[in-house]
C-alpha cells in the first residue's frame, strides 16, 4: 500500500523577517541549484567518513552545492556529484507501507 503526504512545493518568500517583520536576510531568486530543487527524492553516494554508503532521501539545496540529505536515520551534507535525482518534487513525499492482515 502507497502512504503519502503533503509536503508543499516552497515558499516564495525573498527574505527572512525578524521578530519585528522587518527584512534580516536575502534568500536566493532561484529554487534549483546545481540541478536539484529542495524536495526531490535522490540517491547519495557517501566514500567515506561516518555516514559512508548509499543512502536515499529528499534533499535540501544550498547554492553552495554541498546539499543536506534527510534520510529516515538522519541528516547530512553531500555534495552535489554525490547526488543521483530519482524523482523531481512534486509537493508530496511518498513511501510504501505492507498491509496488515486482520484476523479474526
Amino acid at each position: 500500500m502507497y502512504v503519502f503526504a503533503a509536503t508543499g512545493r516552497g515558499s516564495c518568500a525573498r527574505t527572512t523577517p525578524d521578530r519585528y517583520g522587518f527584512p534580516r536576510l536575502v534568500r536566493p531568486r532561484r529554487k534549483r541549484h546545481r540541478g536539484f530543487a529542495s524536495g526531490d527524492l535522490v540517491r547519495a553516494t557517501a566514500r567515506k567518513g561516518r555516514r559512508a554508503g548509499v543512502w536515499t532521501g529528499r534533499v535540501s539545496v544550498r547554492s553552495t552545492g554541498r546539499h543536506s540529505v534527510a534520510t529516515p536515520l538522519g541528516r547530512f551534507d553531500a555534495a552535489h556529484e554525490n547526488l543521483r535525482l530519482l524523482q523531481r518534487a512534486d509537493g508530496f513525499a511518498y513511501a510504501l507501507r505492507g498491509e496488515v492482515e486482520f484476523v479474526e
